[in-house]
């Protein structure tokens, strides 16, 4: 080989060493960035995981801390103080993204059981952080950007508050005509137009403080109140006491139970009575299709009717049945209506759908039937809208919520319902004549309660 040849050797393996030199530079460079990165991400990833759970913890129907929280606790971590930008203390520090020493903060909420509650139970936390690169910006990489993010949820079952005892939302609640009929109601009450009665003589009564299902005033001695949709009551009530209740107008209709979700529901379909019926002859939770339990009694749990155009309740009960405006948790009853079905008639129908009226600090099984505290339920994507009907010297008790927002409440004037919990329906009338008693009795600090499937915590 002539000494040509070999310097040409030599000077390719020159380039080669080189390109080789170059090649585990870029690649110490990029290993030693990108290990300070990881190292940052893990930090970031228990930082976020810390701060959603101490948020998550904070929400309630009284408030959402969450964000505060949140931000205290990323705050120690991070070397910052708040408030930071329009996070300015508790119950005033807003979903959104902050920007301090170097990090942006993301926090964002969501609720769980499609939105049932009035306030969110599960918060987002993500955490970026941008800082100076060392090796890498020989490179042109000034910068390394890491990120992470945590969801947590609050433990426990959650809640949403039933504002009413009575709501039209959507025209009246009234009693219509002459007789001696009347109905009090113990709690406060909604009206879309006007509330009480056309003729003095059978004005409703209502108290000026809330007053329990069984006559008590409810912790606090909280005032009862009238909210309209729109300008000034127009019909007849009065305060049982004669004091003051406050009427409140310009108040928008009430929504919050428009997506409860019965995660309890059995996925069974019914065809028949006979299939429907358990060896005791009790009526079995699931879809009834075609037909609904009438007379008899129901197993507790929920049931679902679709497809029905008559639906009769009758005489029927709750197999396991307590006193009303008190806690069944072996027996509730939930039944599910929608735009399939037609006419319900609750004449002489005695159910309770209340299963868990526990504090909120309570710790133990909640909500053993699945019934959420509703004893009839109609809203949705495909709402119930055919009417609801009460018969002459009907003796109808349902305790527990009723959300028919749609459908039309008719009672006859010579009927005497009781009812025990929240009734809500589009609007309200008695009918004229008759000597009937409607009574609508409160539940102190009601709340529609949802089952917990977690534990609550991360929800990775």
């Amino acid at each position: 080989m002539n000494a040509r040849a070999r310097g040409k050797q030599s000077g390719q393996a020159v380039v080669i060493i080189v390109a080789m030199i170059v090649a585990l530079t870029v690649l110490g460079v990029m290993v030693f960035d990108a290990g300070l990165a990881m190292s940052d991400r893990r930090n970031l990833q228990a930082y976020a995981d810390a701060s959603a759970l101490a948020g998550s913890r904070s929400y309630s129907p009284g408030g959402n801390n969450a964000h505060w929280v949140a931000m205290e606790y990323l705050g120690t971590a991070l070397n910052f103080s708040t408030p930071v930008g329009t996070c300015n203390g508790p119950g005033n520090c807003p979903a959104g993204s902050y920007g301090v020493n170097g990090y942006t903060i993301t926090l964002s909420d969501t609720w769980r059981y499609n939105g049932i509650f009035n306030y969110p139970t599960v918060l987002d936390v993500v955490v970026s952080h941008q800082q100076p690169s060392i090796f890498a910006r020989m490179l042109g990489f000034s910068t390394v950007t890491t990120a992470a993010s945590a969801r947590a949820t609050i433990p426990g079952p959650q809640f949403n508050t039933a504002f009413y005892a009575v709501a039209a939302v959507n025209g009246d609640a009234m009693i219509n005509g002459g007789g001696a009929a009347f109905q009090t109601v113990g709690g406060p009450v909604y009206a879309y137009g006007s509330f009480g009665a056309n003729n003095g003589p059978h004005d409703t009564g209502v108290p000026s403080v809330q007053t329990n299902y069984d006559g008590t005033t409810c912790p606090g001695s909280p005032q009862n109140f009238l909210d309209n949709g729109g300008g000034s009551n127009s019909l007849n009530y009065h305060t049982t006491d004669n004091l003051a209740m406050p009427q409140i107008p310009n108040i928008a209709p009430p929504n919050n139970y428009d997506v409860a979700s019965f995660a309890a529901l059995p996925n069974v379909v019914y065809a028949s009575a006979a299939a429907a019926q358990d060896a005791s002859g009790h009526w079995k939770p699931g879809i009834y299709s075609g037909f609904a339990p009438s007379g008899g009694f129901m197993n507790g749990g929920v049931y679902k009717i679709i497809n029905t155009p008559n639906i009769s309740l009758g005489n029927v009960t709750n197999t396991i049945h307590t006193l009303s405006g008190t806690s069944d948790p072996s027996g509730a009853v939930a039944i599910i209506l929608d735009g399939t079905d037609g006419g319900l008639d609750i004449t002489q129908a005695a159910l309770n759908g209340l299963d868990d009226l526990n504090a909120p600090g309570y710790i133990g099984p909640r909500d053993p039937m699945g019934t959420h505290n509703f004893v009839i339920w109609g809203a949705g994507a495909n709402p119930y809208t055919a009417g609801v009907n009460i018969g002459p010297h009907a003796s109808t008790d349902m305790s527990g919520i009723i959300y028919l927002p749609k459908s039309p409440y008719v009672s006859d004037g010579n009927s005497s319902p009781s009812f025990t919990g929240s009734a809500f329906f589009q609007t309200m009338t008695v009918k004229g004549g008759g000597n009937g008693q409607q009574v609508f009795k409160w539940v102190c600090d009601l709340t529609a309660v949802a089952g917990q499937p977690y534990d609550g915590g991360l929800i990775r």
